[in-house]
């Protein structure tokens, strides 16, 4: 018990090291991920909505609460996202936002894209438009407010030069099922829209007599000026067979549908999500190849660190086998745990020569005064030889009830017979009497 004493005592200093080691250690791990977060989507009737009623119900199974907020499109998103008052952590985000919403010093990124956005420009037959240019003087539904067609919209309208003061625009900011009655009833020349060819908007458009789309054979250029631009082909007869709409094959710009987070979303969330879209999207759609997405092309912001690890190498592994919670508590503990192996081991190395130093100092220490005794005895420095005997027989003692570890039994015994030998030599060296 005394040798456990003895050791606990010499290697205090361990337990010390242990908890300022692993509070440093804690400030590199990140803290758990919250259980409820909030997404901003868009209309309830847009695949946004949609898919953040999807990935609603999927989180609720791994027990992430998700609140979703139905808002106008893109620039209402990135604004909830830019607000440092708002809770809102991930959002849709139409390509090409970044390039005219101004996020300030508000750091974004994205965990890819999702699906194309064809940007449709629908116009009167009347009016025979070939390109985009051909819109000048005419009125123009670009989107409402805050829309990610708003934006696009504006953004090709200014780099073909229609939005000068002088030219006679007039921009209708109205979108969806509005701007399809307003070119209906002529009040519009022409008007954007980004949405899906199974909507039912495009349903309505192609329904409507006289109205066609654009074909824009200028596709080329704007991809390769714009990156977060796509061009997607419109094949004869894809937005209805049995009418032949279109008759020829056309082509159309697109962006993206892409996920945007900002700083107050959590990490760990990311592979979670995306391999929650993963299974949604799978199957690929109208223009989409089965599993071309989630994409990290055609991303307007760069890929978090996350985003670009699940793309290259697939969910974690832990997270193939185990609950989320489970998998990202194990994953926090590693983080944690590795490194402080690492940096212990070598330190419960030294607790082993530590303790015997610590054993064997007291054993020198009684053998320091050995040395100097025998040392002054040779010398005939001893004056009061009965005080040197009685020291001598008071080591002994207190050697008689020292307790040592078995493996150091040894020098223990051949102290005791260094100090009888010492006192042999101080009896033996006494003055005889006359």
């Amino acid at each position: 018990m005394d040798s456990i004493k003895a050791f606990l005592k010499a290697n205090a200093w361990l337990a010390l090291a242990i908890v300022v080691i692993a509070v440093a250690l804690y400030q590199f791990v990140d803290p758990a991920p919250p259980r409820e977060i909030t997404m901003a989507t868009g209309d309830e009737e847009g695949r946004y909505f949609e898919l953040g009623e999807y990935l609603k119900a999927q989180l609720r199974r791994e027990g992430v609460t998700l609140n979703v907020i139905s808002t106008a499109g893109s620039k209402d998103n990135m604004e909830l996202l830019t607000d440092a008052d708002s809770d809102v952590s991930i959002a849709f985000v139409q390509s090409g936002m970044e390039e005219i919403f101004d996020h300030g010093e508000t750091v974004l990124g994205s965990l890819g894209s999702l699906y194309y956005e064809p940007i449709w420009i629908f116009y009167r037959s009347e009016i025979a438009l070939d390109s985009v240019t051909g819109l000048k003087g005419m009125r123009v539904a670009v989107g409402e407010s805050g829309s990610g067609t708003r934006a696009v919209a504006q953004y090709l309208l200014a780099e073909n030069g229609l939005l000068d003061s002088d030219n006679g625009f007039g921009l209708v900011e109205e979108g969806g099922k509005r701007a399809v009655e307003l070119l209906q009833d002529g009040e519009v020349d022409a008007a954007f829209f980004t949405v899906s060819p199974q909507s039912d908007i495009i349903r309505a458009l192609i329904d409507l007599p006289g109205v066609d789309f654009l074909d824009i054979r200028r596709s080329a250029a704007y991809t390769a000026r714009y990156p977060f631009i796509s061009s997607v082909s419109i094949s004869e007869g894809l937005l209805d067979l049995e009418r032949n709409i279109p008759d020829s094959d056309r082509t159309t710009l697109a962006s993206t549908a892409t996920l945007v987070v900002n700083e107050r979303f959590h990490p760990a969330l990311t592979p979670l999500v995306l391999e929650l879209l993963s299974r949604r999207l799978q199957q690929g759609g109208v223009l989409e190849k089965p599993g071309e997405f989630p994409s990290p092309s055609h991303v307007g912001f760069s890929l978090t660190k996350e985003a670009e690890h699940f793309y290259e190498y697939g969910p974690p592994f832990l997270l193939r086998y185990l609950p989320f919670w489970a998998a990202s508590l194990v994953d926090r503990l590693v983080i944690f745990i590795i490194p402080l192996l690492v940096i212990m081991v070598p330190l419960m190395k030294v607790a082993g020569p530590l303790y015997r130093w610590r054993i064997r100092s007291r054993i020198y220490k009684w053998y320091r005064y050995l040395l100097e005794t025998d040392r002054r005895l040779a010398e005939g420095e001893i004056v009061d030889r009965e005080q040197e005997k009685r020291q001598l027989d008071k080591l002994a003692d207190e050697l008689a009830s020292i307790d040592v570890p078995l493996s150091y039994s040894d020098e223990l015994y051949q102290l005791k017979q260094h100090v009888e030998y010492v006192s042999r030599r101080l009896e033996s060296s006494r003055p005889t009497a006359q």
